[in-house]
Formats: structure tokens, C-alpha cells, sequence
């Protein structure tokens, strides 16, 4: 009788933890609902060596030519500085060659600022009459790696997108969000900044992400998402099905034994 009670007894703890539902999983727990709150963290990303920027020009006055200046889709020689198939490629040095005006130091700048220094170029040396300028980055991309959703054969996922301004959720839903194994409380971001290199972690279950210098994905961030322990353990076992029968004959015969000694 005791030994039966002692199974039914284990079987039940073993049920209701099986039914316990994991808070670890859950996104921005502690944020309010159905509530206004202001955005008070800006972003403006700022051009970066190997930028590539499409840099187009345009006018205000009716049969202006602007021809000269937006030939960067007609297939330059791809060298570094200088107009290529598709757009200025920002060189070694934070340069770009732009016609007519020459070498311009655009590594540090927001798009606006290359914008409206551009504009003022034009504008000085009588170049374009009322001229306007757009300034687009082309090859915005970043990296994911660890526990996400969506796998590649080398486990990394390397995303291109239009446009700059991209939160860390929305860099997660593009790669089908994160796997039920991930830490979504310890997310790492390795970012490179003016030569510089460091490493940043959010919560993604926390409403502070909000306030994170990291929850704006910035150009060639690298997302790294950890598995949870019991995943890490799982990955140093060897899971061949011989394998995980015998070592669930083997639990059953200890717990058998065990029941047996103690409950005879």
C-alpha cells in the first residue's frame, strides 16, 4: 500500500510540474498594458566604414541637370571610395568620391548631416540650383546566432534589409522568432563602433530593453541568443536511441530498487 502511494504520489508531482508554465519565455512581462507611454529613446545610426551609401540628387528648379551625380547605379568599378553598381562605397579611410566635389569625410555622420553637407556643396559652388539630396545606407544588415528560430548550414543567419531603424524584437521576428530553448534573458550584442568593439546584453523580458542603447539594432550587429542549461546539457549527451533506452531502463530499475528497500 505504501509503495503504491508512494507512485501515485510521484506520478502527480511529476504531472503538475509538467503543467507549470515557464515566465522565461515571456516577452516584456513587466511592461503595463493598454497604456500610452512616450518614446523617449531616439536613433540615428551613423555611416560606418564599408557603408554603402546610395546618395541620390535631385532639384527643385524645373530642367536642372542632375545627371552627373546619380550614376551610381550604372556600374561603377566597385573601388573603394568610389561610385559602384549600386551605390558609394565609404573606403578605409571614411571616404567617399563624390563628382565634382572629391574625397568627403563621411565615416561619423548621420544620413541627415551627409545630406544637408552635400546640399550645402552643391549649393556654394553653383553646382545644382536649389538642390536635394537624399542619402540612403544600402547594405544594412546583421548577424543571429544560438537559439534562433531559423538556421542556416553554418547556424548563422546573415540579414539585409531596406532602411535603418530596427528594433531587436522586430531583428527577432525576421528570423522566426526564438527558439522555446533560448535565454531571452540574457541576449548578447557584439557591436563595432569607430574602431571599437563591445558587447552588450538585454532582457528581453523586461520592459528596460526600451531604455537599451541595444534595442536598436545598429549596422553589422552580431545577436547572439544562449541556450537555456538544460539544452547545454542535452547537447554533451549521447542521444542515440540505444542510448536513451538504457539510460531509462536503468532509472526505472534504481527507482524500482529504491521502492523496494524502503517501502517492502
Amino acid at each position: 500500500m505504501k509503495t503504491s502511494k508512494f507512485l501515485y504520489f510521484g506520478i502527480g508531482i511529476l504531472l503538475m510540474a509538467s503543467c507549470s508554465v515557464p515566465k522565461d519565455i515571456v516577452y516584456i512581462q513587466d511592461a503595463p498594458r493598454d497604456e500610452k507611454v512616450p518614446i523617449v529613446n531616439d536613433y540615428s545610426s551613423r555611416i560606418q566604414i564599408n557603408d554603402l551609401l546610395g546618395i541620390y540628387v535631385t532639384s527643385t528648379v524645373m530642367g536642372a541637370n542632375v545627371s552627373s551625380f546619380n550614376k551610381a547605379g550604372e556600374g561603377g568599378n566597385g573601388n573603394s571610395g568610389t561610385s559602384t553598381g549600386e551605390g558609394y562605397l565609404v573606403d578605409r579611410n571614411g571616404e567617399i568620391n563624390f563628382p565634382y566635389i572629391g574625397l568627403l569625410k563621411v565615416a561619423g555622420m548621420t544620413r541627415e548631416k551627409l545630406r544637408d553637407t552635400i546640399e550645402m556643396l552643391l549649393t556654394k559652388d553653383e553646382l545644382v540650383p536649389e538642390p536635394r539630396v537624399t542619402v540612403n545606407l544600402l547594405n544594412f544588415r546583421f548577424y543571429t546566432l544560438g537559439a534562433t528560430g531559423k538556421m542556416t548550414l553554418n547556424n548563422a543567419n546573415n540579414n539585409i534589409m531596406q532602411g535603418e531603424r530596427l528594433t531587436i524584437l522586430q531583428a527577432i521576428a525576421m528570423c522566426g522568432d526564438l527558439n522555446i530553448t533560448g535565454q531571452r534573458k540574457n541576449v548578447t550584442i557584439i557591436r563595432e563602433i569607430d574602431g571599437y568593439r563591445e558587447i552588450g546584453t538585454v532582457d528581453l523580458t523586461s520592459k528596460e530593453l526600451f531604455d537599451s542603447p541595444y534595442y536598436y539594432v545598429a549596422q553589422n550587429d552580431i545577436i547572439y541568443v544562449e541556450p537555456n542549461d538544460r539544452e547545454k546539457r542535452q547537447a554533451n549527451l549521447d542521444l542515440t536511441p540505444l542510448t536513451v533506452i538504457t539510460s531509462v531502463l536503468s532509472f526505472a530499475t534504481s527507482i524500482m530498487t529504491f521502492v523496494y528497500i524502503f517501502f517492502k
